[in-house]
């Protein structure tokens, strides 16, 4: 009788220790909770080409709303004769550009996936302190030499809320110091601490972005057979080059870009102003365009600051433009 017993206890425990373990490696590749409501998600189909390939699949909360569906810059000349940049919800586009960087320790490309929405809304109730229009975000997935995906990384085209999630195929030792091994929260949001590329669907997997409604912040991402998508509102996206912005057709031979092209607000998104965040930022971080969004120049030499750390003596350090420095300062060792 007590060795049967004995004999359950170890099967007990056994089964136990597996179910145990399967929960925490689920962990780190799986969302934190199933979305739910009315959610559409933007992808480029399948295909060979990296740009393809290893774009997120884009899932955006409460999709009957406008304001929450990623779309394309355009131009036109309004009945007044002023010119008017805005993002049309009816024209799903995103943005891509291939740029690749080296390190003392390797070669790598980053996949550059620039999306923009036609506002984040709100006033006093309800509130968002990113209030503005044509705001956007930045998502680049870094591979290595073998086209293998180790970081991604997003941030807002404005360089707020920057978020880092590592993959499998990134060695620990390039991991910043003390990376937990556990959700990571980025400004109230819970992000996982690693994509596990490594199951048994690995050369398949999906990577899946799920963006908050009205703020338009990264609420969570994780991996997923490209089938899974098939429980949303599916929209095809158009890929257009990075550099498209900086030419949107205006009418018969008149273009014109999506971002400043003089004046004090060189380089910033045209009618991307933020009034919230220039009352209650501007002063201590000592940027009278805090918030406003921005182009992502190809180096220093192009475009403006691109920094994402507030701190004003880290903005040269923290500025994303130049890739490798701004790993370093964030600690990421590749």
């Amino acid at each position: 009788m007590l060795n049967n017993i004995r004999c359950y206890l170890k099967q007990f425990l056994f089964l136990f220790f597996i179910v145990f373990s399967l929960l925490l490696s689920s962990c780190t590749t799986h969302i934190k909770q199933e979305p739910l409501g009315d959610i559409s998600a933007y992808t480029a189909g399948d295909s060979d080409k990296l740009i393809r390939k290893y774009m997120p699949v884009f899932l955006v909360e409460n999709d009957k709303k406008n304001y929450n569906l990623i779309g394309a810059a355009s131009a036109e000349i309004s009945e007044n004769g002023q010119e008017e940049v805005s993002v049309d919800p009816e024209k799903p586009t995103v943005y891509t550009e291939i740029r690749e960087f080296s390190t003392a320790k390797s070669n790598y490309t980053n996949l550059i996936y620039r999306i923009h929405f036609n506002e984040v809304p709100g006033g006093f109730s309800p509130f968002y302190l990113g209030k503005g229009k044509n705001i956007g975000l930045i998502i680049i997935v870094t591979l290595n030499k073998q086209n293998e995906p180790v970081l991604c990384t997003s941030v807002h085209t404005c360089g707020c809320y920057v978020a880092f999630v590592p993959t499998s195929y990134l060695p620990e030792s390039c991991y910043l110091e003390k990376w937990v091994k556990e959700r990571q929260d980025i400004h109230s949001e819970s992000l996982p601490h690693i994509l596990d590329f490594k199951g048994d669907e690995s050369d398949q997997a999906k990577i899946f972005m799920l963006i908050r409604d009205a703020s338009h912040r990264v609420k969570d991402i994780w991996l997923a057979p490209p089938n899974s998508i098939s429980k949303y509102n599916v929209v095809k996206a158009e890929l257009e080059p990075l550099a498209s912005l900086e030419k949107l057709f205006v009418s018969d031979n008149i273009f014109t870009s999506f971002y400043e092209t003089a004046g004090s607000r060189k380089g910033y998104v045209k009618g991307s102003q933020k009034i919230w965040e220039r009352l209650f930022m501007s002063w201590w971080s000592f940027d009278w365009r805090v918030g406003e969004d921005k182009i992502l120049g190809n180096d220093k030499t192009h475009g403006i600051m691109f920094y994402t750390s507030l701190k004003p003596w880290a903005r040269d350090k923290s500025d994303m433009r130049d890739f490798v420095s701004f790993l370093n300062y964030w600690g990421w060792g590749l």
